[in-house]
């Protein structure tokens, strides 16, 4: 086999798969969403405090966490990785104290 027969047959075998390069690509967009959700909710827990309106803090953590916690158990669904997902289970009880926070909140006014 000649170094083109062995690239047609790789590329077949591979179709639909992503290579070494898309799934890195994945990894870091995925990290600096991760990044910007962050730094919004800093500064959206930063602007409910300067309006006293906590709820739009709680909104903030709680979308993040979530954003965060399912990223991870996602990851953990795939690689069955124990940090993925002790990550997972922080990130989902967070969202839920956050959200539970928000709700009781709300009930108040």
């Amino acid at each position: 086999m000649n170094r083109e027969e062995i690239l047609a047959k790789s590329r077949q075998e591979n179709l639909g798969q992503q290579d070494e390069r898309e799934a890195m690509i994945i990894s870091d967009a995925s990290r600096v969403g991760m990044t910007v959700g962050g730094v919004l909710s800093v500064i959206m827990v930063m602007i409910s405090k300067l309006f006293s309106a906590p709820m739009l803090g709680l909104s903030a953590w709680s979308v993040y966490f979530a954003m965060y916690g399912s990223r991870y158990a996602y990851q953990y669904a795939k690689t069955k990785e124990n940090s993925c997902l002790i990550k997972a289970i922080i990130g989902l009880v967070a969202a839920v104290v956050f959200f539970v926070s928000l709700i009781v909140l709300v009930r108040q006014k």
